[in-house]
């Protein structure tokens, strides 16, 4: 069974392997919280097969354009139960899931994470769950204080990873901010927040040879493998090509950067997402533009969602050595046939390319196709891979 994240309200299931789909409202909490905000979201946790939909900026008792509607199921969207959380954050929530620490009352440890302060960018707070979200704490210490951060992930190991590109542009006070010190070497890397103690403590750590001040909204970039080696992708800044780097030991040293610009392209945007399975199993989502002109990178806000003088292609990825000394990547053009995406003038919207990893293995990608502009709402298309075939 699959789900798609509406932007609030709903989500859409389908039965029959992405042939056919079917709204599934999402009813308001007693307290009269609904998920009319925005930013919506889907997480099915693997230990419990929970299916999380979350929006952001959609708690009218936590005051105007606050706060987050947290709502789950556990007969696949039949019935809903849930929580206004985080009356304190405003932007970009999102939940991860993961083991739990030893004593918990629920099999997994339930994170979510939003943005403070602002409406954009800000601080990263990290609330936690311990008993299958019945109760909330917010945790001492921040995830990141940068721009929009990714969607982030769980290791098996319990590890949680948390990514987002360093940046001070939005927020001046970083410079002499005690919270979380900003260094000037990190500025435009492409950074990982790490928790070894279960979203107690967090480390802040550079993926080594990035540049990625062009990605300042958040993404699926980081991932792990069933053998918790960790997987990051961006975007360079100084020649708009996607890149791919694995870790072992949590971050703490890098692979040498592998270009994943697929075949035929000249450039990846600012859109990429990753997801992992088996050990080296991984899967790509991407825009990509066969131009030659390079586009302006960091991009100004109208490019950063792509179709700002080209058309932008679905490009999805994958490789079952990632980790090889030598890995075979093969990618596909979901847009051969002459209709992109994304054409000059329209707009991506900040969802395209998510992806999933079902227990078969089988990567799973949702894009938005031909939305007006920013915000505006477009087709919605999935696609997969097929073992030895084509999407």
């Amino acid at each position: 069974m699959l789900f798609v994240a509406r932007s609030k309200d709903a989500v859409l299931r389908s039965t029959d392997q992405g042939r056919t789909w079917t709204n599934i409202p999402v009813p308001a909490l007693a307290n009269g919280d609904g998920q009319g905000g925005g930013h919506g979201y889907v997480h099915i946790d693997p230990r419990t097969d929970r299916l999380y939909y979350v929006t952001s900026m959609s708690a009218p008792s936590c005051g105007a354009r606050r706060g987050s509607v947290l709502q789950w199921s556990d007969d696949q969207g039949a019935s809903w139960r849930g929580v206004t959380v985080a009356c304190d954050t405003y932007d970009w929530g999102k939940v991860v899931t993961g083991p739990a620490p030893r004593g918990a009352a629920y099999p997994s440890a339930i994170y979510f994470m939003g943005v403070g302060h602002r409406f954009v960018g800000g601080e990263r707070f990290v609330y936690r769950s311990l008993d299958g979200g019945a109760t909330w704490k917010r945790m001492d210490q921040i995830a990141s204080a940068t721009t929009e951060a990714g969607v982030g992930v769980a290791a098996r190991d319990g590890t949680v990873y948390f990514d987002y590109p360093e940046f001070t542009g939005f927020d001046a006070t970083r410079m002499t901010n005690k919270t979380y010190p900003w260094k000037s070497e990190n500025q435009c890397r492409q950074m990982v927040a790490v928790s070894e103690d279960y979203g107690v403590t967090w480390s802040q750590r550079p993926v080594t040879g990035s540049q990625a001040c062009g990605q300042l909204f958040g993404q699926q970039r980081v991932a792990v493998d069933a053998h918790d080696t960790l997987y990051v992708i961006w975007v360079g800044d100084k020649d708009t090509q996607l890149y791919l780097s694995t870790s072992r030991d949590h971050a703490r040293t890098w692979s040498a950067p592998v270009n994943v610009t697929a075949p035929g392209m000249t450039f990846s945007l600012a859109h990429a997402n990753i997801v992992a399975g088996e050990p080296g199993h991984v899967v790509i989502a991407s825009m990509q533009i066969d131009t030659p002109k390079r586009p302006e990178s960091p991009p100004k806000y109208p490019g950063l969602y792509g179709g700002a003088g080209y058309d932008s292609y679905a490009v999805l990825t994958e490789s079952r050595n990632a980790t090889a000394a030598h890995p075979r990547f093969t990618s596909v053009n979901l847009d051969a046939g002459g209709d992109p995406t994304v054409a000059n003038g329209q707009s991506a919207t900040e969802g395209t390319g998510y992806l999933a990893m079902d227990r078969s293995g089988q990567g799973w990608a949702v894009y938005v196709r031909h939305a007006a502009s920013t915000n505006k709402p477009g087709d919605v298309a999935v696609a997969r891979f097929f073992a030895g075939a084509a999407p």
